[in-house]
């Protein structure tokens, strides 16, 4: 075996110094015919020169002639561009406490100990998350002081090391994953929105390390580790939430970040260690028209994945209506000294009830008068609620409303509650992980049941007993049977054994009539409603049923009607 030195050597002038040797170690291997070339590169190689050892060294051989220790390499951090001013406070810091950390050196106190208390202290702000904001504050400042602590002690005492950086990355980024998740927990942002913003701030780090670690070039990390603990803070003195804000612009700018740290880690291991498989020039893989082979084919089954996979509201967006009707502006509902805002509207007993929110925030629910001489009557509703649909389902005498808020299916007595002149709860069902956005209730077979329809992620409207769904405490108990829908379900109803759905594309707007029989024999709701037609207007509300004509009403009050004739050929 041949060894060739790919760089020059030097030979130190004086003890104690450091030289930087690359070594390329290049070998063949096997028979005469059929050698394989192999090669090992080391890239550096730190030798310290002793050509005699005191007894002071031989007792301490870390340490090298000169009377000093080598400094190891610090790579087990995330940091790029910005190491530098990193490194300057962290000095800063060991300066600072340099006068309190000997009495802990001569106890044997560890630097991954203070590591560790930091983490425990993480548990004082899990207690005390939302029972006491401003201590759980105190406990999260304590966790960031242990994290600018250790390293500083560790440093210090001569006790810096890899094992121990990793052990402060770790209890460092538990404190991050720990207040995201509480927030998550207590409903101050979207598990969505937090779920990806934990996501991408991890890739970050790793993806930090890894550069680091492989000395792959410098770049600039953003990371929002404190703005999170500072976003807290301010949410326990003053109760501003403003974790969405925060998580939302950080997820933009570490979306950027992990494209550009996985292309930089490409590009470093395809140099580092990849250099003997790469393709030459005139390799059949060196080619343009190879590179864009490679680039397309993914690229399309990508594409072929999402299209199939939402092939149904793809079609909803673009379809068009296959009848052309002609609907007839009614009287326009006019309360007087209420909102003009309608936020929900149900039909009972030929009446209106229309739910407005006051000046004040308060919710009411009117009992529209059908004629001038007829008192109006209404009664309040909380003031939490926030809707998941506005076109309001009856059952009998109760007002079925699906609230965001606490994710219920709240049954309220209209008559019990027009004589008390507030909402009367008679029975609530958790709604689970259904995003509901239209509901109707009628008879199917002979029997009571519900429709209650699932906006896009599933594209299922589930037929439930409510019977069955009050006897298991949930909504989804009840479940019967269901159907696809047209994707984006806005208002529905179910007369006559048909069903009659608005399907609200972010594009336009068309209403299917279809058997509810032939819906769930059948594949989805656009094949199966040959009978279809556009409505009055894209932002409106219902259908409703009001006598024998189709009704929808816009968010100020005017009322269209179509006869449900109209559409039963």
């Amino acid at each position: 075996m041949d060894r060739q030195d790919a760089g020059p050597t030097e030979d130190p002038p004086v003890q104690g110094l450091r030289v930087r040797h690359s070594i390329r170690e290049i070998g063949y291997e096997g028979s005469d015919n059929k050698l394989r070339k192999w090669y090992k590169t080391v890239d550096e190689i730190t030798v310290w020169f002793r050509p005699t050892m005191s007894s002071t060294q031989k007792d301490n051989p870390d340490e090298a002639p000169g009377g000093f220790k080598p400094k190891p390499r610090e790579f087990l951090n995330y940091f790029g561009n910005e190491r530098r001013l990193h490194q300057a406070f962290a000095e800063r810091r060991t300066q600072l406490i340099s006068a309190v950390i000997p009495p802990f050196v001569r106890l044997g106190l560890a630097p991954d100990t203070i590591s560790y208390i930091g983490l425990a202290l993480l548990a004082g702000v899990i207690i005390y998350f939302i029972r006491d904001p401003k201590l759980a504050t105190l406990f999260l400042l304590g966790h960031v002081i242990c994290d600018g602590l250790d390293g500083a002690f560790a440093r210090h005492a001569g006790k810096a090391s890899q094992s121990g950086a990793f052990t402060d990355l770790v209890c460092d980024q538990l404190g991050m994953v720990l207040v995201s998740v509480m927030a998550i927990f207590h409903h101050m942002v979207s598990p969505l929105l937090g779920t990806v913003y934990v996501t991408l701030y991890l890739i970050v780090v790793v993806f930090g390390v890894i550069i680091n670690v492989m000395g792959i070039g410098s770049r600039v990390t953003i990371t929002s580790k404190y703005f999170l603990y500072i976003v807290y803070g301010i949410w326990a003195v003053w109760k501003i939430n403003l974790f969405a804000p925060l998580m939302s612009f950080f997820s933009i700018v570490m979306a950027v970040e992990v494209v550009v740290g996985y292309l930089r880690l490409k590009r470093g291991l395809r140099r580092k260690f990849d250099a003997q498989v790469r393709f030459s020039n005139g390799d059949l893989y060196s080619g343009k028209l190879n590179y864009v082979l490679n680039v397309s084919v993914p690229i399309a089954v990508l594409v072929a994945i999402v299209v199939w996979g939402n092939i149904i509201p793809l079609r909803a967006m673009i379809a068009s209506p296959a009848l052309a009707v002609e609907w007839k502006e009614a009287q326009r509902i006019v309360l007087e000294d209420k909102a003009t805002e309608i936020l929900g509207i149900a039909v009972r007993n030929r009446r209106y009830l229309i739910l407005t929110r006051d000046e004040k925030q308060d919710l009411e629910i009117t009992k529209v008068p059908a004629a001038a001489g007829e008192r109006a009557e209404s009664f309040s509703v909380p003031a939490y609620l926030d809707l998941f649909f506005g076109t309001l389902p009856v059952d009998n005498n109760v007002l079925l409303v699906a609230d965001k808020t606490t994710r219920l299916l709240l049954g309220i007595d209209i008559d019990a509650s027009l004589a008390r002149k507030q909402a009367v709860i008679v029975f609530t069902l958790p709604i689970g992980w259904l995003r509901l956005t239209a509901m109707a209730a009628g008879e199917w077979n002979g029997k009571k049941v519900w429709l209650a329809a699932n906006y896009l992620y599933t594209r299922k409207t589930y037929v439930i007993d409510p019977e069955l769904a009050l006897k298991k405490g949930s909504l989804l108990g009840g479940v019967i049977a269901s159907y696809v829908n047209g994707g984006f379900p806005s208002g529905c109803i179910l007369e006559g054994g048909n069903i009659v759905e608005f399907n609200r594309p972010p594009f336009g707007g068309v209403i299917y009539k279809v058997s509810l029989d032939q819906a769930i024999r059948g594949s989805n709701l656009l094949d199966l409603g040959k009978t279809s037609f556009a409505p009055p207007g894209a932002d409106l509300l219902g259908p409703l049923m009001v006598r024998d004509q189709l009704t929808m009403v816009s968010g100020d009050g005017r009322v269209y009607h179509l006869p449900m004739s109209a559409v039963m050929r």
